[in-house]
């Protein structure tokens, strides 16, 4: 980094204020910001009136995308005397329209039940087997694969316990943004509502001590709605079409200070600074705020990802989540999200921003992460969080926001949600990891760590495997590509200090850029390009993830077939991407 760029990262860093901000909490603290209501449209308005004022150009799109706006739920007991339990329903849950469906109630233990279970966690005990005509009842969150096992077991409905006083809001659907014919009849086929701890141990004993017989209802109102979405484009001065995606959600589930008011303040106070240092950029900085997010599955971002999806083939170097940042409590950097080949760009410019270690991980199928299958370099999903330790001492379970506060999608995440002073630290880790990407002569990619990854996932499933499957082609492969990244990040030591239009540079940025497109999406997809894989936790290298089941199968029968068959075509895929990538990396 050049005495001059780090004269400017400090000017922009100097920049930052919370008056914004505080405008945008103040404003946003009066809203309900549901996507397709008067409140969400009328916070876009007012976020575009302040672009407005600024002079930033801008475009306020109305994309028609797929919504489940959960309205009411109940469950009541019909055994021994009627008890009424408050319920919330599920995004994009049946909708029983006035028609209660009633049923035995049945305990089914979440695969990880204990006292402090994963609310995550998407599992159903193997043992489990058919429950036709029961209203099930287990612990956690409303998970898609959940609730598509409970149905394919022949449930009538399912309650989910969540682990608080509070009962947070979600959405059950596996669908990744609005359906195409492939997805279309994939929307959850039961009722499902969610209710607290202390009336789910009820319930639950209840069913344990003797027939109990439920009645659920659930009313969603469901459909296309045009919905706003921002989009903003600070054009830069050296290569003014490769530019960063930025990007943040504006629904929100009620008030949703914490999630994501705070993102929006930020992103705006980005655009702000971003804009009226313009002539410091040499890439572009494109910033979008989506609608969707919350009753949609990512609706926003996805159509966004199919709108713009040559574009962002062709120009978009990086896509960086904004989600949670500023929030209380939050001073921990160590739950982070990168794709491999950023790992060591983002910690440096998070201690550099904050002098805090960091520590990140694979990101996981959620937050608006709509741009896999595209193979775009993606950090920070989630920002800050509280200390592992704090959150022991409060008893804190673990949520998908909020920075790590349990008011996340509840009616609690309000104004107390929200600190400046965490705020103003975590801007100071966008903004730096940002802008080191804008400025860099060379793309800040480092994809022999890809190469690494993927060896010891390789590795991982060839254990798992044994003799009954070989992965030694693809191992063989990802070396090879490992011994030749190195000799590519070689050669490329004396091109730092070029200019970013030398044509060298040009060409090996290009090369970088089709190197994330060719290793991202065999890594965290399995559908084609330009389409999107369903809302569910996608394994590393998923095509040769079933090695992790083929030892227990019965050899020789039906399934362990199939499944070796499977590994064949995924190995042919893997295989095939690393002689991509070292066909682009050979012809430097």
């Amino acid at each position: 980094m050049t005495s001059l760029v780090k004269v400017h990262e400090k000017l922009l860093l100097d920049e930052i204020s919370m008056e914004i901000p505080k405008r945008i909490l103040d404003t946003f603290s009066g809203l309900i910001r549901e996507s397709g209501s008067e409140d969400e449209s009328t916070a876009a308005h007012f976020l575009a009136s302040l672009l407005k004022e600024w002079g930033v150009p801008h475009t306020v799109h109305y994309p028609s995308i797929y919504l489940s706006v959960p309205k009411k739920a109940s469950v009541k007991t019909l055994t021994s005397e009627t008890k009424w339990f408050r319920a919330k329903t599920s995004s994009f849950s049946v909708s029983t329209n006035g028609v209660p469906v009633t049923g035995e109630l049945v305990y089914v233990p979440s695969a990880q039940a204990m006292d402090r279970y994963d609310i995550f966690d998407a599992k159903v005990k193997e043992e489990v087997n058919d429950l036709s005509g029961k209203i099930v009842i287990s612990e956690g969150l409303a998970m898609p694969e959940k609730v598509a096992t409970f149905h394919d077991k022949g449930v009538l409905g399912a309650i989910f316990i969540n682990p608080g006083k509070n009962i947070h809001d979600g959405i059950c659907t596996t669908i990744w943004g609005s359906p195409d014919l492939d997805t279309i009849d994939d929307e959850p086929k039961i009722p499902v509502v969610a209710i607290n701890k202390l009336d789910g141990e009820e319930l639950k004993s209840m069913c344990q001590t003797g027939k109990t017989v439920i009645e659920l209802s659930t009313s969603l109102e469901k459909g296309w709605f045009d919905c706003p979405l921002i989009d903003l484009f600070i054009e830069g001065t050296e290569e003014p079409e490769k530019y960063i995606l930025l990007h943040g959600h504006l629904d929100s589930w009620h008030v949703g200070i914490g999630d994501n008011t705070t993102g929006d303040a930020a992103l705006m106070e980005m655009a702000r600074i971003c804009y009226k240092h313009r002539d410091k950029l040499k890439r572009s900085l494109r910033i979008a705020i989506w609608p969707g997010h919350s009753t949609g599955r990512y609706a926003g971002s996805t159509w966004f990802a199919d709108r713009f999806a040559l574009d962002l083939d062709a120009n978009c170097i990086a896509q960086v989540n904004c989600d949670s940042p500023g929030c209380r409590q939050a001073t921990s950097y160590e739950k982070m999200d990168w794709t491999n080949e950023v790992e060591d760009h983002c910690k440096q410019s998070i201690f550099d921003a904050v002098q805090e270690y960091a520590k990140g991980k694979r990101p996981n199928r959620a937050g608006d992460y709509s741009f896999h299958n595209i193979g775009i370099t993606s950090f920070y999903k989630l920002s800050s969080s509280i200390p592992q330790e704090q959150l022991k001492e409060k008893g804190y379970y673990p949520v998908g926001g909020c920075g790590s506060n349990i008011e996340w999608h509840t009616e609690d995440d309000l104004m107390h949600v929200a600190d400046y002073e965490i705020l103003h630290r975590d801007l100071k880790v966008y903004m730096t990891s940002i802008y080191r990407v804008l400025q860099a002569t060379l793309l800040l990619y480092d994809f022999r760590k890809t190469a690494d990854e993927f060896m010891e996932t390789i590795q991982q499933y060839q254990e798992a495997a044994g003799e009954h499957f070989s992965f030694q082609q693809a191992a063989n492969e990802v070396k090879d590509l490992r011994r030749s990244l190195e000799g590519f990040y070689m050669k490329l030591q004396s091109l730092h200090m070029k200019d970013l239009s030398t044509p060298a540079v040009r060409e090996v940025n290009e090369k970088l850029l089709q190197l994330s497109r060719t290793l991202i999406p065999i890594n965290f997809t399995r559908r084609g390009k330009f389409h999107h894989d369903p809302a569910v936790q996608i394994p590393a290298l998923p095509d040769i993830a079933p090695a992790l089941q083929l030892a227990a199968l019965e050899p020789g029968s039906h399934r362990y077939r199939v499944t070796q068959n499977h590994l064949l075509r995924g190995q042919n895929r893997v295989i095939w991407a690393m002689k991509e990538a070292q066909k682009l990396i050979n012809l430097l």
